[in-house]
């Protein structure tokens, strides 16, 4: 039996797939994390079992800006027609969304930090036995409309749109379950100007870090573990 392999795409060094990759490793998956700022021609984007996208700073909306994204973009929707599995995290999920036809604007204000989220009351595959409210990790500014033929899963106080399912394989989450302290750490730090902006000391950032964490990993564990399944 042929081992699944899946490409992970990075934007950013410190926006790292975080607990996905212990799952994949446990799970004997191969992988190969690309970030796309370096030049590479090692690889076939397409010759993959799966696909995870991870986040990033930039706007999907600054697609003259970034070559990448509309690269992107043809690839979610080439892993779309062949029924590939697709997970977008963040900028990811912006990402899958434009690809499916969404439209991408600025929220009222960034949502950073710790803040719940709201299952809509979903028998989702992997979002079931999932408590209604859980803690996530959120850094984002842009949102997006809900993507035709997608099913709503999920909201906050700040978003009305927290995450959605694509033909029951291709997912957006906007916020984050697989950071881990490496990845909160250089993210206060790099952003610093995010939390000033909103009048967010890095301190409430930090304060209970390992709780909170521990909270949101046990969730993304679940989450992540069946997504994987359906590779």
């Amino acid at each position: 039996m042929n081992t699944k392999k899946i490409l992970v795409l990075q934007h950013i060094e410190v926006e790292t797939p975080g607990i996905i990759l212990d799952l994949m490793k446990t799970k004997k998956l191969e992988y190969d994390c690309i970030n796309i700022n370096e030049k590479s021609n090692a690889y076939n984007p397409t010759n993959y079992d799966a696909l995870i996208i991870m986040g990033g700073p930039m706007s999907v909306n600054d697609k003259e800006k970034y070559s990448f994204i509309k690269k992107e973009i043809e690839l979610v929707k080439n892993y779309i027609k062949n029924n590939k599995p697709i997970l977008g995290i963040c900028l990811g999920s912006q990402i899958i969304a434009l690809a499916l036809g969404s439209k991408i604007y600025k929220n009222s204000k960034m949502e950073l930090g710790w803040h719940n989220v709201n299952l809509l009351g979903s028998d989702d595959y992997l979002f079931k036995g999932i408590d209604d409210q859980f803690l996530a990790f959120h850094w984002h500014g842009d949102v997006f409309s809900l993507p035709n033929k997608s099913k709503k899963l999920a909201s906050s106080n700040l978003t009305k749109l927290q995450a959605f399912n694509y033909n029951n394989n291709c997912y957006g989450l906007l916020f984050h379950l697989e950071i881990n302290e490496q990845i909160i750490n250089n993210l206060v730090d790099l952003f610093e100007n995010d939390l000033i902006q909103e009048s967010l000391k890095k301190e409430i950032v930090l304060n209970n870090l390992k709780k909170n964490l521990t909270e949101v990993n046990n969730t993304g564990r679940i989450i992540f573990n069946r997504w994987l399944s359906l590779i």
